[in-house]
This record gives structure tokens, sequence and C-alpha cells, in this order.
């Protein structure tokens, strides 16, 4: 959920319960103020009454009058204090029932007791209370909305400025010699913000250079080294004098030197492909680079009785050939060297090439193309760059790798279009 949404959302929420609260209490209020004003009137009229009977010794004469009811009932009954309460009483004038507020006392008048009742009908303060209730309601809802529309076109306005900055941060790239320029927003947090952005990725940057520049310089020192060692080694593989164990000691060198040779001259393509150095493009027929490369692996897939299905429509790729032909080599060597009894699944159209092969589990995609990334930890023949060259390779020539686990089947997905290639 975004931050605006959440904002809105308790910004609101806690608007409509002060809203309802202040809600409540108004109408309490004010319902006690108008029944309180009736109360009054209502005394008033007692003391009238009261005054009428003290001067002439008798009740006065009930005159129908709208919205008014006094009635007065002999009894016995005598209570000390004056009564107030609501009550459903019969209107003379309309001949209906209708809610009155009702103040009830003792009078004697004649040398006879009664009880006296006057009441004011209820109407009028229900419909102004109505009245005002429903117009405050509105007033507080038509301020609620504009609050909603104004906090939202505000808001929006500004955290523009973090929306710009997160675009300068997904285009940033460690590879890239341009520093991320941001632009100023006004706002001292969002200029803070992406001062330390800035200051962030241009360390970020400069650490990554550094750790790149000692790769390809360590990489290109260990050559020579790597070269003799090797060549000592052969010309003492060759030595009769030899005994077994140190023929098996000298083998086992061998064979590592050959895999840090080989790790290192991976390591060298990788930093090569980084720095594009890789830049010359050509159309390719990419079906009949496809074929020639089964040809190479022919006796590979054979020796390891692999069953191929090739699907190959005509295709046409922009790419560096180099390139191509150590993409094709990694993908289609990958799957053979990890497919002991099965099958390999080559598919080839217009856009599109699929390379799969038979497999138990789905692999961890997330790390697939990782350097140094193996699937079996346990095999130390390979270095795991294989997979992290074949997607970098697409990476500089605009297109996509993908992996999925398809029917039983590990499929390597390669999708190239020049719509993509030029979006890169």
């Amino acid at each position: 959920m975004k931050l605006f949404s959440r904002y809105n959302r308790i910004n609101l929420l806690a608007t409509v319960v002060i809203f309802l609260l202040s809600s409540g209490a108004f109408y309490a209020l004010l319902r006690y103020v108008l029944i309180d004003q009736v109360d009054d009137d209502l005394k008033i009229e007692q003391h009238e009454i009261i005054t009428y009977v003290n001067k002439y010794n008798r009740l006065p004469e009930v005159v129908p009058v709208k919205d008014q009811v006094i009635q007065f009932t002999p009894g016995k009954t005598i209570f000390h204090k004056r009564q107030l309460f609501n009550a459903k009483l019969h209107d003379p004038i309309t001949q209906e029932e209708k809610p009155f507020r009702q103040l009830r006392f003792n009078i004697a008048a004649g040398g006879q007791w009664y009880t006296a009742g006057v009441g004011k009908s209820l109407d009028d303060t229900d419909a102004l209370t109505a009245a005002i209730i429903t117009i405050t309601l509105g007033t507080l809802l038509l301020i609620l909305l504009v609050s909603s529309i104004i906090n939202r076109l505000v808001l929006k306005k500004l955290w523009k400025p973090f929306y710009q900055s997160m675009q300068v941060i997904q285009g940033f790239s460690l590879a890239g010699t341009q520093p991320l320029q941001f632009t100023a927003s006004g706002t001292d947090e969002f200029d803070f913000m992406n001062h330390v952005l800035q200051q962030t990725t241009q360390k970020a940057g400069q650490d990554y250079l550094v750790l790149k520049n000692f790769t390809e310089n360590a990489a290109h020192e260990l050559q020579t080294p790597l070269a003799i060692i090797q060549s000592k080694l052969d010309v003492l593989i060759q030595d009769e004098q030899l005994t077994p164990h140190q023929g098996q000691a000298v083998q086992s060198a061998y064979e590592a030197i050959q895999r840090l040779t080989h790790l290192n001259q991976c390591l060298l393509l990788l930093a090569k492909i980084e720095n594009k150095q890789f830049s010359d493009t050509e159309q390719l027929n990419l079906e009949q680079a496809v074929s020639q490369k089964l040809q190479h692996l022919e006796e590979l897939i054979h020796a390891q009785q692999l069953t191929t299905k090739v699907q190959l429509q005509p295709a046409t790729i922009t790419m560096n050939p180099a390139l191509l032909d150590i993409l094709l080599n990694n993908l289609l060597s990958n799957a053979i060297r990890h497919t002991h009894t099965g099958v390999i699944a080559i598919t080839l159209e217009p856009s599109r090439l699929q390379i799969g092969n038979t497999g138990n589990a789905p692999l961890n995609s997330a790390h697939l193309f990782t350097r140094f990334y193996k699937a079996d930890a346990g095999n130390a023949a390979h270095n795991g760059l294989g997979l992290a060259i074949a997607h970098e390779i697409c990476a500089v020539s605009g297109y996509q790798l993908q992996y999925a686990f398809n029917h039983g089947l590990h499929v390597f997905t390669l999708t190239f279009t020049e719509q993509m290639q030029q979006s890169v």
C-alpha cells in the first residue's frame, strides 16, 4: 500500500470518528438548549397561572391555543416539586397525538386542590433540531469532501519530488559513468534525501570501479604465471622417471591449473563484455548458428545417449558474432552437461529461442544467473560462470534471458526483438 493511500485512510478514519463524536455531542447540546428554552416558557406559563389563581382564587379559563395544552385535574395527590417530562398529548387544534413537553404542578383554587399540566408542542423544536442537524451534517460532509480532495491534490504535489527521485534511482547502474542528476525540490527533507542518494551512489560506483579494475588487472596478471605453470606441468607429466604417486600428484595439479585458467578466462571475458568491447554487431542467421553449434556438440550428445528434439524456424538476430557463439555454446553445453538421461529440446521461432533439458525439480531462479552459483554445489569441475556470462551477453545486447521449469524440463528462453534492442 502506498504511503499516500495509508495516510488518506488514517486521516479519513480519524476524521469520521471525530465527525461522529462531534455530531453526537452537538446534537445532545442543541437538544438540551432547545428543551431548556421550552422549559423556561412552561415556567412562565406556570407563574402566570399561579398569579391568576392568587388574584381571583379560581382557575383561569382554558382557551385552545396552537401547540399548547393546559389541563386542570382535581385530585388529592400533592407533590411538592414540579415535574417536567415529555409526553404524548392530544392537540385540540389539530386533533392529533403529538409529542409535548409538559410541566405538572399542584395548585389550590376555591378550596380545591388541582393538578395543573401545561404542555408545549415539541414539533417546532424537533423540526428546528432536524434542520440544524441536517445543515451541520451537510456542512461537515462538504468540509470532509473538500478536505480530502485538497489533501489528495496537495499531497500528490508534495510527493512529486520523491517519485522523480525514484525514477532517477531506477535508471542507476553501477557500470554507468554519469553521476545521478536530481532536480531541486525546494523541500529540505527531499533535498537532503537526494543529497544522501547522490553521495551513496557515487561511493557505490567508485567501489565498483575499484573492484572491477582489480578483477581485470588480477585476471590479466594471472595469465602469464598460469601459462608458465601449465607448461612446466606439461613437461613434468612427460617425465618417465616420475613414480605413479608423483604422476598422480602432478596430474591433479595440472587439472587444478586448467580449472583456474578457465576461471581466469571467464573473468576476463565478463570484464570485456561489461566494458562493451564487443561493440561491433551485425545481423546473423540464428537458425544456421544453432544448427552449426549442434553439429559441433553432436559427439558429446551421443556420448551421453541423449535424445534431441529440434524445431528450427528461420530467424535473424542482431549481435556480435563472437558473443552469439559464446552464448549458444554456454546454453547448449549447460543443457548437455546437466542431463544424464533424457531429452534436449531446442525450439527456434522468429523472436524466441528456447533450450530445455530434462530435470527433476526447478532451480533457484533468484540466484541462477549469479556469478559462481552452482545448482550442484558438489560439482567442482565447473566454476558457475557459464549462465552468468550468458545473461550478461543478453543484457549488453539488449535481449532477455529467462528461466522456467515446465513439464519436467529446465527451459532457458532467449527473447530477441529489434524493439527490445533499441530500448536499451
